[in-house]
Order: structure tokens, then sequence, then C-alpha cells
């Protein structure tokens, strides 16, 4: 029974640990020139759901954490939903084709991810006609912001994926961690 609860737990402090890191972001990097190390937390998040979970459980998790970030924000209703669930299909996508063996390997999926989140922003507002910057701007813009949040993303991704596995862990989400539950369980028997 407790193991069931714990389970069921998962996704409410999953939701509960990305409303804090939103708030950590949005009021820890909005001084001076912290903006332009600003994490996405959301993103990391979202991959870490395109790559750990099953394929409608992580679809979920990620609508409700683009309508979070739609509500921290001031894009437009339903840009952070297009560009995360576009993220997350090509993460689901590239784990199935390219082999993904550890967290380090992660890193370089989340450095990727950013980049192509941010380029996917932009490109979206282009499209809706709110975005239309002058080329030179565009890539002052793509230097300064994209390349330090993807920075700062890659330098907290192996160390965030660290505390969501160990979350995973406790919660008996990993897979791993059930079956050791069931042969402790099954070694506890008279028989043995």
């Amino acid at each position: 029974m407790t193991q069931l609860l714990l389970r069921f737990s998962n996704l409410p402090a999953l939701l509960l640990l990305s409303l804090v890191g939103v708030a950590l972001q949005t009021s820890l990097f909005s001084f001076w020139v912290l903006p332009y190390f600003r994490p996405d937390i959301l993103l990391l998040f979202v991959v870490w759901c395109a790559l750990r979970r099953g394929f409608f459980e992580g679809g979920v998790i990620t609508i409700l954490l683009a309508n979070i970030g739609e509500i921290h924000s001031a894009a437009p209703q339903g840009a952070f939903l297009v560009v995360y669930m576009l993220i997350y299909l090509l993460v689901r996508l590239a784990a199935h084709v390219f082999v993904l063996p550890d967290l380090r390997s992660f890193v370089i999926v989340i450095i990727a991810s950013t980049v192509m989140a941010k380029l996917g922003s932009l490109i979206l507002l282009r499209l809706l006609g709110v975005g239309l910057l002058p080329l030179p701007q565009l890539f002052k813009h793509i230097i300064f912001f994209v390349a330090p949040c993807s920075f700062m993303n890659g330098l907290i991704a192996h160390k965030a994926y660290a505390w969501l596995d160990r979350l995973d862990w406790v919660t008996f989400k990993n897979p791993r961690a059930a079956q050791v539950l069931e042969d402790e369980l099954q070694l506890e028997t008279p028989g043995y």
C-alpha cells in the first residue's frame, strides 16, 4: 500500500518541484546581468519526462508544464504548449533512434533541446507576426540569450537529473526500484 501511495505521489512532487523551480527562476534571475543566464527549468522537466516516462504520461505532464510556463510568462497562449510538445516528441524520437546510456548523455540532449526550444519560439513568434526582428538583431538575440541559457541548462542538468532520478527511485517510479523491493520481499519469505 505504501508503495502505491508513493508511486502516486510522484506526479504531485514533480509538479511542485517545477513550480518551485519556476519561482526561483523568475525571482533569482531578474537582476542586472543574470537574465542572460536564466535556465529553463520547465524544459529540464520536459526532457526528463520524454526520456523517463511513458508516452501518454509524459505527454500529459508536458501539457501541465506548458500550462505552468504560460501562466508565468507574457507569451501568446499556446506558444509554450507548441514548443514544449515539439521538444517532447523530438526527444522521444531521438531516444528511440540514438542510444542514451546514462545521465551524462542527457546533458547533450538538454543543450540541443534548449537551442531548439529557443529557436522554435522565435520561429513561432515570427509566424504569428509578433517577433519581427531584423536579421542583425535576431543574431544578437541568439548570441546573448540562447547560448548562455543553453550553457546554464547543461550546467545544472546533471545535478537536476540525478535528483529527479532519486525522486523516481524513492517513489518507486523507476522500474528497477520496484523490482528490487519485490526481490527483497521474496528473499524474506520463510522458504529462503
